[in-house]
């Protein structure tokens, strides 16, 4: 038990960068229940969301091997996405833009702690069919993510990763009665190389990691949704000069939300959660997440 603490902070270096990947990245590729119901064409929209995570503990081979280690974000995501049509097609075009800090504690408290920009992403959802009659979507979308985010190599601790990330995934939406909506969506990330990481400047590689998220919908009525989702990241093993890190992600997570719509051109998101099963890295205990949407 004592070699598996001690090598699990040796890692936390690099399982550190794989959790801000994720909490920076919160309202990508971990879409909201609804994201892939397209809007009519000319449609602009402008989102903020607040995020807030707490990871209380350290795993190892999926074990837990600290239980005071922690971490806590908290991002601010500014979003714009417009809708047009190409060649019959429903496209939307979005960047992201994150700002927010992150600071450790506990047994992890050497990490620091660090505030700025994120990397910025751009995001393209084409919908390759849509039948709003009978309620069924099915959109395909790539992300692309660049190295423009707060980056210091001698800090365990970024909001920006120094590298580029590319990522492409696809999503069903289909209505099963008046009231319930089920979703699917998959996606595979794919990994560029930071040639300065850690003190020492060396090689930080990563291999690809998938994706698959469920979503289970409930209307209440034309204005309030309950939803709840299930989600499952897998891969991106790391090398660090070479390397291997042996920290696979293996994550199980679930998030529940509220959405209402409180005019015509106003929407409230509020949703909760944490993760289920880690089998490296930290855990999240708690995730809060508040989102504004804007109809222009």
């Amino acid at each position: 038990m004592r070699k598996w603490i001690s090598r699990a902070r040796l890692w936390s270096g690099a399982l550190a960068l794989a959790c801000l990947a994720g909490a920076t990245s919160a309202s990508a590729q971990a879409i909201d229940a609804g994201d892939y119901v397209p809007a009519p064409s000319g449609t602009q929209l402008g989102l903020v969301y607040l995020q807030y995570a707490h990871s209380g503990a350290l795993y190892a081979h999926g074990q837990k091997v600290d239980d005071k280690a922690s971490l806590d974000t908290a991002i601010a995501i500014l979003r714009y996405v417009g809708f047009t049509k190409v060649a019959g097609h429903t496209l939307d075009y979005q960047i992201l833009q994150p700002y927010g800090a992150i600071w450790s504690g506990g047994s992890t408290a050497s990490l620091g702690k660090t505030s700025g920009f994120a990397d910025t992403i751009l995001v393209s959802t084409l919908w390759l069919h849509e039948n709003a009659k009978i309620g069924t979507y099915f959109g395909v979308t790539p992300y692309l993510y660049l190295p423009t985010g707060n980056y210091n190599h001698a800090q365990s601790l970024n909001l920006g990763e120094n590298r580029w990330k590319g990522s492409f995934q696809a999503v069903l939406s289909q209505k099963l009665s008046k009231r319930f909506i089920a979703e699917v969506a998959g996606d595979v990330m794919v990994y560029g190389n930071n040639t300065n990481y850690g003190i020492a400047s060396q090689t930080l590689s990563q291999k690809p990691t998938f994706r698959v998220q469920g979503f289970a919908r409930y209307l209440l009525d034309d204005k309030n949704e309950l939803n709840l989702r299930l989600m499952y990241v897998g891969g991106g093993r790391q090398t660090v000069a070479g390397l291997d890190q042996d920290n696979v992600t293996k994550t199980t997570s679930i998030l529940g939300t509220w959405r209402t719509s409180i005019s015509p051109k106003w929407q409230l998101m509020t949703q909760v959660g944490g993760d289920l099963h880690v089998e490296n890295g930290f855990r999240e205990g708690a995730r809060a997440q508040l989102r504004i949407l804007r109809i222009f």
